[in-house]
């Protein structure tokens, strides 16, 4: 078995890529992060790190990745490999603040980690991933609209709130924001000429497609906004024939039934560990 890292997010997209698509679900999060990194929809102030884990005949068997400033990202990963794992990222990356995976991968590296630098770890959040079936759009008061420049700072305000809320990590500066608003993935929902609601979607890949973030601030909470607006960015989704998929905390009772009942279904569920 053998480690590789590289900074360079094309030459690990064209290393691991194939591996990655086999499971185009499973890898949502580190497929659009290499795009982004690619096309320049994200512009990280230091290095980012991407790993391959390759087996006796070179193929690639796992990969993860530590973005810029973010925590450790673990795709699939052969079970004996994750000490290994652990071990390479540790010797580059040791000021990392945590990890997420699907549970059973990341409470292993959590625990490889601590081991090897003495820390401890306590879970943050978890996470569930849905993928679409049959789209139901709801009959919700208002209407839908695509972000415009005028409202980066407002997305990003919501946005900011959001991570307060639900405890997780750093996320999109103001020009990242722009950035993905000027490509029109943002969406907001109004009502009386006033936004209520937002959900973006990322960069199709290989005929997927993720939405988030989603968020309502409190005060236009309890109106079926979310659920809208959710609704109508799959919608547009579908119609360009993608699959569609998005994350839910597990704990966020309200968010995981309203994604059920306009039509998606759970499918992996993923944790995420501090590092203390």
């Amino acid at each position: 078995m053998r480690i590789e890292i590289t900074t360079d997010a094309a030459e690990f997209r064209s290393v691991a890529g194939a591996f990655l698509l086999r499971d185009p679900l499973r890898h949502t999060v580190l497929t659009t992060s290499v795009a982004n990194h690619v096309t320049g929809m994200d512009a990280p102030a230091e290095p980012s790190r991407f790993l391959t884990v390759h087996g006796e005949d070179a193929a690639v068997v796992g990969a993860a990745m530590r973005a810029s400033g973010r925590d450790v990202y673990l795709g699939a990963l052969p079970p004996d490999g994750i000490p290994a794992v652990a071990r390479a990222l540790a010797e580059v990356v040791p000021e990392s603040a945590g990890v997420e995976g699907v549970v059973a991968d990341a409470t292993d590296f959590a625990q490889h980690w601590c081991g090897l630098l003495g820390r401890d770890f306590q879970q943050s959040y978890r996470t569930r991933l849905h993928r679409l079936g049959a789209l139901r759009i709801p009959d919700v008061a208002g209407a839908p609209r695509r972000a415009l420049e005028s409202d980066v700072a407002l997305c990003g305000d919501w946005l900011a709130a959001m991570r307060a809320e639900s405890g997780m990590a750093a996320g999109l500066d103001e020009a990242a924001i722009r950035r993905r608003v000027e490509a029109g993935r943002w969406w907001l929902w109004e009502r009386d000429g006033q936004p209520v609601s937002l959900a973006a979607h990322q960069i199709p890949i290989q005929g997927w497609s993720r939405i988030g973030p989603v968020y309502t601030p409190p005060d236009a909470r309890g109106h079926g906004y979310a659920s809208a607006v959710t609704a109508h960015v799959a919608k547009q989704l579908r119609a360009q024939n993608l699959e569609v998929c998005l994350f839910a905390d597990t704990d966020n009772t309200t968010a995981n039934r309203i994604y059920r009942a306009i039509g998606f279904h759970p499918t992996h569920e993923f944790a995420h560990y501090v590092f203390e």
